[in-house]
C-alpha cells in the first residue's frame, strides 16, 4: 500500500473512531460535566503530544520536564470541563492552574536538575504547557459553550482544509508558499482546501442544524481554514528547528500526535469567538 492509500486507510479510521466518540460525548453527562469523553481522549492526545513536543525541544535545546508539563498541560486544556462543578470563576482557576505548573517547573529543576540549563529548561516546560494546554482547551470550551455538534462542525472545516489541501497540492501542486518551512505546501493546495472547506461548512451547517448564518459561516470557515494551515507552521517551525520531519512515526502515513492535531490546536480558540459572533 502506498503513502496516500494508508493515509487513506489510517484516515478513515480515525475519522470513524472519532465519530463513534462524538456520538457517545452528546447523550452523556456525569458528575454535572458536559464533555468528559472527549476530555478522556484530549487527555491522552496531549500526554503524546507533550513527550512528542519534549523530543523537538531537547533536539532544540531547550529541555522541557514531562513530568510537570504534561499534568499542567492536561489540567489547563480540560479547565473547560472539569470547572463546570466547581463554584469558582474560571479566569480564577486558570491562573491558579498556571501559577501552579510555574511554581513545580522551579521547584522540579531545583530539585532535580539543579542549576543545569535552568533557564531553558523552564522555558521549555511552560512553552509546552501552552502550547498544547491553552491551544487544546479551545477545543473543550467550543464543546462545553455551543455542543458537540458545533465542535464537529470546527473539526470538520479545518481538518476540510487539511485534505482538500493534501489532493490538490498532490496533484497540482506547483508554486510554493513557504518552501523553507513547509515546502510540500501549494498555492494550488491552499485553493483547494478553501474549496473543499467551503462545501463542508455548508453542507454541515445544513445537516447538523446549526443554524448559523450560511454566507457567514461559510466566509468564517474560509478564515478559521486558513488559521489551522498557520497552526500547521507553527508546528513545522518546532520540526525545522529541531531537525526533525515529523514529530514521531506513531501513526502510518501522518507521523505523530503533533502532526494530527497542530492545525486545530492553533485554529480551535479561533473557532470559538467565530461561533461566539455568528450564534
Amino acid at each position: 500500500m502506498g503513502a496516500m492509500g494508508k493515509r487513506i486507510a489510517f484516515g478513515t479510521i480515525m475519522v470513524a473512531a472519532l465519530a463513534a466518540l462524538f456520538v457517545w460525548d452528546h447523550h452523556v453527562r456525569l458528575a454535572g460535566m458536559d464533555g468528559w469523553p472527549l476530555a478522556g481522549l484530549a487527555a491522552v492526545l496531549i500526554a503524546g503530544g507533550y513527550l512528542e513536543y519534549a523530543r523537538l525541544a531537547e533536539a532544540a535545546e531547550l529541555p522541557a520536564i514531562p513530568l510537570v508539563g504534561i499534568p499542567a498541560a492536561v489540567a489547563v486544556a480540560l479547565l473547560p470541563v472539569w470547572a463546570q462543578p466547581v463554584r469558582w470563576p474560571g479566569s480564577d482557576l486558570l491562573l491558579l492552574v498556571l501559577a501552579a505548573a510555574v511554581a513545580a517547573t522551579f521547584l522540579t529543576q531545583m530539585a532535580v536538575f539543579r542549576r543545569d540549563r535552568a533557564t531553558r529548561r523552564i522555558a521549555g516546560t511552560l512553552l509546552g504547557v501552552l502550547y498544547l494546554g491553552a491551544l487544546a482547551g479551545g477545543l473543550l470550551a467550543v464543546r462545553v459553550r455551543f455542543g458537540t455538534a458545533a465542535l464537529v462542525w470546527v473539526l470538520a472545516v479545518i481538518k476540510g482544509m487539511d485534505i482538500g489541501a493534501y489532493f490538490a497540492g498532490t496533484a497540482i501542486g506547483r508554486h510554493k508558499i513557504i518552501p523553507w518551512l513547509s515546502p510540500g505546501k501549494s498555492w494550488e493546495g491552499l485553493a483547494g482546501g478553501l474549496v473543499l472547506t467551503a462545501a463542508a461548512a455548508a453542507a454541515l451547517n445544513w445537516t447538523l442544524r446549526l443554524g448559523l448564518p450560511m454566507a457567514g459561516a461559510v466566509a468564517g470557515a474560509m478564515v478559521l481554514a486558513v488559521v489551522g494551515q498557520a497552526g500547521d507552521l507553527c508546528e513545522s517551525l518546532l520540526k525545522r528547528d529541531a531537525g526533525m520531519k515529523d514529530s514521531a512515526a506513531l501513526i502510518p502515513a501522518f507521523g505523530g500526535v503533533l502532526d494530527v492535531v497542530d492545525s486545530p490546536l492553533l485554529a480551535a480558540p479561533a473557532g470559538y469567538v467565530l461561533l461566539a459572533v455568528l450564534s
